[in-house]
């Protein structure tokens, strides 16, 4: 995924205390979601939901399942 691309969240894996941190975050499936950056000397990820803009360590995005659109 790059920068700017839209997606759309299919399903979200991991554990059920992962799971419940991200819903409350927004992050449920079928929710919008878009990639804004991701600096490389940082294992974060920017992205924008639902208005807000969150940073979520790389392996909590690896989580979650999403097609492009």
């Amino acid at each position: 995924m790059k920068e700017g691309d839209r997606a759309i969240i299919l399903k979200i894996k991991g554990t059920a205390q992962l799971r419940s941190y991200l819903l409350t975050l927004g992050l449920v499936k079928g929710a919008v979601f878009t990639k804004n950056y991701s600096p490389s000397y940082t294992k974060l990820i920017n992205i924008t939901i639902n208005g807000k803009m969150l940073g979520l360590k790389r392996n909590d995005f690896q989580n979650i399942e999403y097609e492009l659109f």
